[in-house]
C-alpha cells in the first residue's frame, strides 16, 4: 500500500484509539491498578498484538516504527524550553547525594552493561558490539531513549535491531520497576526504615486507576497568549518545532559534508533548542513560555513514542535475542538492587529509603516511575526527595544526553571497548568524588546501622 499524509492519519487515529482503550483498561481492570501500569503501555502492548507483528487486526501503515524516531526529536526539543535558571545558592549536600546516586547508577548500568555482554556474554552468542548497552537504554533511558539509540544505529546503517531490542528493555524495565519498588517498600515498612509510613499505605484511588475525580481536577498549564490571535497551544508547538526542524536540517547537513560525522537528530535538535531558549530569555519572551505547558505536549509526544516503538517491536528479534536478553535484564536487575542496598541507602544521610526508592524507579524506567513509589513512602513529599532531584537532573542531564548521543557513533567506529572504560572509569570517578565531597558514607545507612 502506497504510504500518503492519510497514512500518518490513519496510524495515529488508531494509536489514539488504543491509548484511550489503554486508560480505560487501567481504569477497570485491577491488575493493571495492582501493577500500576501506564495507559501508554498497555496501548503499546495491544498495538503489538493487534497490528502488523502480531495477529494484524488493525490496519497501521509499515512506517510506524519510524514515528517514534521523529517524536523523540519534539521530546528532547521541548527539554530546554521554558525552563527557569537554577538558583544554586539553594544547592547543598542533599544535591550532591541526589546527583552521586542518579548518575553513579547511570554510569554503571552502561559500564557494566556493555562489559558482560563484550566479555561474557559475547564469548557464547554473536552478539552485535552494543548488545549491551540495550541495558541502560531502556532501564535507565526508558523508552524516550530506547527510541532514540534505536534510530541513531538504524541512520547510522549499523544495527537495525536496536529499536526493538530497546523498547523491549524499556518495557521489561519499568513493569520489573514498579513490582521491585513496590517489593522494597513492603520490606522497609517491616523493617521499620521508612520515616513517614509504618505500613504500605493505601495509593489514591486515582493514582491506581489513573482517573482524577472532578473536585481533584486541575488546570495544566497557563495561557500566556490570547486565543484570539493563536491558540496557546498552537503558540508552544510552534516554538518546539522550530529546534525540532533545524535539527533535522543541520543532522542531514553535517552528514553530507562529512559521512562520517553523523549526529543524531535529537541531539541536533536539543543543542538548537538550548539557543532558542537563550533568545527567549535575552529578548524576554520567556514570559509567554508555560514550562507546564511545553511539558504537556512532550508527554503527548512520549506517550505516541511508546505505542508506536512497541508496535514496532520483532517478534523474530526478540526470540533471536531471548537468551542473553533474559541475562542481560537479569543481571540489570541485581545491579540495580546492589546499588540500592550497598551505595544508594548510603548516599542520603536523612529519609535515605524515601530518597533511594525514587532513584529505583528512575534508574528502572522513567523518573514518573520514581514519583510514583515516592510518593506511596512519602505522601506529602516532606523528604525534599523532589526538590534536590530536580537541580541534580539539571547537573545529570549533559551527562545522560552524552550517554545517549554518542554511544552509537562510538560502538559503530569499532570503540565499543573504548566506550565501556570510559563508562567504568567515570563511574569510580564519581565514587572517588563522592567519597570526598562526603555525598557518599559507606554503613551510614539504617540498614547497616541494624546490622
Amino acid at each position: 500500500m502506497k504510504f500518503t499524509a492519510w497514512s500518518v492519519f490513519v496510524d495515529f487515529a488508531l494509536m489514539g484509539g488504543l491509548l484511550v482503550l489503554g486508560q480505560y483498561l487501567r481504569a477497570k481492570i485491577k491488575l493493571f491498578q495492582s501493577l500500576l501500569l501506564p495507559a501508554a503501555l498497555i496501548a503499546g502492548a495491544l498495538a503489538w498484538v493487534l497490528g502488523p507483528n502480531g495477529i494484524h487486526i488493525l490496519p497501521f501503515s509499515n512506517s510506524v516504527g519510524t514515528y517514534a524516531s521523529i517524536l523523540i526529536i519534539l521530546v528532547f526539543a521541548s527539554m530546554p524550553i521554558g525552563d527557569e535558571p537554577v538558583n544554586w545558592k539553594k544547592s547543598g549536600r542533599g544535591i550532591g547525594e541526589m546527583f552521586s546516586n542518579l548518575t553513579g547508577i547511570a554510569l554503571a548500568q552502561y559500564g557494566l552493561g556493555m562489559a558482560i555482554s563484550l566479555y561474557i556474554l559475547g564469548l557464547v552468542w554473536k552478539l552485535h558490539p552494543g548488545f549491551g548497552l540495550m541495558l541502560a537504554t531502556g532501564f535507565y533511558g526508558g523508552h524516550g531513549t530506547a527510541a532514540a539509540v534505536g534510530s541513531a544505529f538504524e541512520s547510522l546503517g549499523c544495527w537495525d535491531e536496536a529499536l526493538a531490542l530497546g523498547m523491549t528493555s524499556a518495557t521489561v524495565g519499568i513493569i520489573g520497576g514498579i513490582i521491585g519498588g513496590v517489593s522494597l517498600i513492603n520490606w522497609a515498612t517491616r523493617k521499620k526504615i521508612t520515616n513517614f509510613i509504618t505500613t504500605p499505605s493505601e495509593l489514591p484511588q486515582e493514582l491506581r486507576t489513573g482517573i482524577i475525580p472532578k473536585p481533584n481536577q486541575k488546570p495544566y498549564g497557563k495561557t500566556t497568549v490570547s486565543s484570539i490571535s493563536i491558540d496557546p497551544i498552537t503558540f508552544h508547538v510552534g516554538i518546539i518545532l522550530i529546534p525540532s526542524v533545524l535539527g533535522y536540517y543541520i543532522s542531514n547537513w553535517l552528514g553530507i559534508i562529512n559521512p562520517n560525522l553523523r549526529i543524531p537528530e535529537f541531539a541536533s535538535a536539543l543543542i538548537v533548542a538550548y539557543v532558542v531558549q537563550l533568545i527567549l530569555r535575552a529578548t524576554g519572551a520567556h514570559e509567554y513560555v508555560d514550562r507546564s505547558t511545553v511539558n504537556r505536549i512532550s508527554g503527548v509526544a512520549t506517550d505516541f513514542l511508546i505505542v508506536a516503538g512497541m508496535e514496532s517491536i520483532k517478534f523474530s528479534v526478540v526470540v533471536k535475542y531471548a537468551v542473553p536478553l533474559t541475562i542481560l535484564f537479569v543481571f540489570g536487575f541485581l545491579l540495580n538492587w546492589f546499588w540500592f542496598m550497598r551505595f544508594g541507602m548510603n548516599m542520603a544521610r536523612e529519609n535515605s529509603f524515601e530518597r533511594n526508592i525514587f532513584v529505583w524507579g528512575a534508574a528502572n524506567g522513567v523518573v514518573t516511575t520514581g514519583i510514583l513509589l515516592l510518593r506511596v513512602v512519602d505522601p506529602e513529599f516532606k523528604s525534599r526527595t523532589l526538590e534536590d532531584a530536580a537541580m541534580a537532573l539539571v547537573a545529570n542531564r549533559p551527562i545522560v544526553i552524552a550517554l545517549t548521543a554518542f554511544p552509537p557513533i562510538m560502538i559503530c567506529s569499532g570503540m565499543a571497548g573504548l566506550f565501556t572504560w570510559i563508562c567504568i572509569g567515570g563511574f569510580i570517578v564519581l565514587l572517588l568524588a563522592a567519597r570526598i565531597f562526603k555525598w557518599w558514607n559507606p554503613g551510614a545507612s539504617p540498614i547497616h546501622k541494624q546490622g
